[in-house]
């Protein structure tokens, strides 16, 4: 089985190619369900503000990227063909892992992508969409992930989208950022982490509002302040009252859109921090707006990232050594097909041996009891040379080979019977 990946992402795609190959929650059974119909085992789909990757496991690598390739291309639109990357074996389980890590990230080293891997697994795990080998994959590169931002402090405090936009507000407001009134749209983790950050930078005039309503209570334990909460449908009554609004919501349409927009009365400073986006980019014309999406981060400043490009080499070399052992695991596990097949042949045809002697010899007690052992030990026996001989092997051309040769046997063995 070979781990394969396709995908964008924001070092070279457009926040507008981006947002046409993104996926939603809802979405992917379908896209599962689809990609094995044409023939490929395993299924992850990450998809972030920043990326769109289908991960899959498959038996022919080469048909496999083609057929994600052609995925995207069908199912989305073929404008996504000219961004698409494609990775294949040890190349696409190192790029998992750099993905995993925050090394490929707009925000070197960024904390979200973390969770955000975890989501994608847990996604694939309730659809059936993953099996051994992408749920191995993805659950060592969580692990090293995890083991890094330990060991090597890549962010000593938490990094994230949220967080650059919550820091950003507070260095274009310097000396009065703690009254300016905030509204956050969207409850989720984007939103949810845009008021914990407020809340750790000291911001005391901040309201919530999302499309599901929760009472100011719901956000007590992420903002020691006064949450007002405003219901949904009224978010553009308080507009004109607001100095920054943040829009970080999983919604597939526009929420904030200018044919609605309410005359301000005061400079407004909009921060679409959503994929697809939530805010009308035509508002970017109003006068005295500000709108920032999340490629504007590319280029705002950022007081650390010297310091987290010196860490992320030594991360990198890490990732080598991590992506060396499994793919030692991979290799060993292209075997362990033929091998538990061989041991269950040899299982079943010791069991009809024992069925055939024992009605013809009507063993009992400790008798039967040694015939058992003397078959199966002996059937064990049979495979054992085979079976050294397949673990044994080490690259995937005689592995490829003896699976060919495997393959013929049973052809062979059918034809027989």
């Amino acid at each position: 089985m070979e781990i394969v990946t396709v995908g964008l992402d924001h070092r070279k795609a457009p926040m507008e190619v981006r947002e046409k190959a993104a996926f939603t929650v809802r979405s992917l059974a379908q896209v599962t369900e689809t990609l094995k119909a044409r023939g490929i085992a395993e299924v992850v789909v990450l998809s972030t503000c920043n990326r769109s990757e289908i991960y899959a496991a498959s038996e022919d690598s080469e048909a496999a990227i083609e057929a994600l390739k052609a995925y995207y291309v069908d199912y989305k639109t073929p404008e996504i063909a000219p961004y698409l990357y494609a990775y294949g074996g040890r190349d696409a389980v190192w790029h998992l892992f750099r993905v995993v890590a925050g090394l490929d990230s707009m925000i070197l080293g960024e904390d979200q992508i973390l969770g955000q891997s975890k989501d994608a697994l847990a996604n694939a795990e309730k659809i059936h969409g993953t099996g051994k080998f992408l749920t191995k994959a993805f659950r060592e590169a969580i692990t090293f992930s995890k083991k890094i931002k330990t060991v090597y402090k890549i962010s000593e405090t938490p990094l994230s989208l949220s967080s650059t936009a919550v820091k950003h507000v507070k260095r274009l407001f310097p000396d009065d950022y703690q009254n300016k009134k905030v509204l956050i749209i969207g409850s989720g983790k984007m939103g949810t982490l845009a008021l914990q950050y407020m809340d750790a930078e000291g911001f005391n005039d901040v309201t919530m509002t999302n499309r599901t309503y929760h009472p100011p209570v719901d956000y007590q334990k992420t903002y020691h302040g006064d949450v007002k909460v405003v219901p949904y449908p009224e978010r553009y009554s308080i507009v004109p009252d607001m100095d920054v609004i943040i829009a970080a919501t999983a919604s597939p349409h526009t929420i904030l859109k200018k044919a609605d927009f309410p005359a301000l009365t005061k400079p407004l400073l909009l921060i679409d921090l959503a994929l697809p986006r939530d805010i009308d980019s035509a508002l970017a014309d109003l006068e005295g707006v500000t709108l920032l999406t999340i490629d504007d981060f590319n280029h705002i400043i950022d007081e650390t990232k010297a310091y987290r490009e010196r860490v992320a080499q030594k991360i990198a070399v890490a990732v080598e050594d991590a992506v060396d052992e499994m793919m030692e695991w991979l290799k060993k596990s292209k075997v362990d097909g033929m091998v538990g097949d061989l041991n269950r042949k040899a299982a079943r045809r010791s069991e009809e041996t024992i069925e055939i002697l024992n009605k013809r010899y009507q063993f009992e007690g400790k008798d039967y009891e040694f015939l058992k052992k003397i078959v199966h030990s002996e059937f064990r026996k049979m495979v054992m040379p085979t079976v050294k001989k397949l673990k044994s092997l080490e690259d995937d051309k005689s592995i490829k080979q003896a699976k060919k040769a495997y393959g013929l046997l049973l052809e062979n063995e059918d034809d027989a019977q």
